[in-house]
């Protein structure tokens, strides 16, 4: 148990610390930035879900039963998480900013992930954090990211969404009709 979540943790902080560098030297002071604090959200609502959820993991309330193989499986969605948003990152190239801006020659990116869902980079960040949270070993720990975590990207995808409609007109909006934003064909 306590192997697999300190190689959670390991993974967790590389996963992290890369993925700000990377998405963080693309803020855009080309565009208008149309956030309304869903970047602040993101960040405090992140980071109260990932303290929570670690501290929870080391005072041991909550252990998961079968401990193990849910672990090994958590290390699998923080894997495949991580895989699904980085690939939408790079099929999104200079126009994934951190803060919502919509460039001047901005397009509607329908190629690859995004042929399927409108956020895959969401969708992957989520799956990386359940699997962050079942990773960790506790089942309270698990309950607040999987609470959190929704919460805040929801917000962000709204806000999102709203300066890309604004922005893009009715090309988004043919793009929004036939995709969803999460999971393909439900939500």
């Amino acid at each position: 148990m306590i192997l697999f979540r300190n190689i959670a943790l390991v993974l967790f902080v590389a996963w992290i610390v890369l993925d700000g560098v990377v998405v963080f030297r693309r803020v855009s002071g080309k565009a208008e930035n149309r956030d309304r604090f869903s970047l602040r959200a993101i960040a405090v609502g992140n980071l109260l879900a990932w303290i929570v959820a670690i501290w929870l993991a080391f005072a041991h309330p909550g252990t998961l039963r079968p401990t193990v193989p849910l672990q090994i499986a958590g290390l699998a969605l923080m894997v495949l998480g991580i895989l699904i948003r980085s690939i939408a990152i790079a099929q999104l190239g200079r126009f994934h900013t951190p803060n919502v801006a919509v460039l001047a020659d901005h397009k509607v990116m329908d190629r690859g992930l995004y042929h399927h869902v409108r956020h895959p980079s969401y969708l992957g960040a989520l799956i990386a954090f359940f699997g962050f949270g079942l990773a960790l070993g506790n089942w309270l720990g698990l309950f607040v990211i999987a609470l959190l975590m929704p919460i805040v990207y929801l917000f962000r995808i709204h806000e999102e969404e709203a300066a890309l409609h604004a922005a893009l007109g009715e090309r988004y909006g043919e793009y929004c009709r036939r995709t969803k934003r999460l999971i393909p064909g439900v939500y």
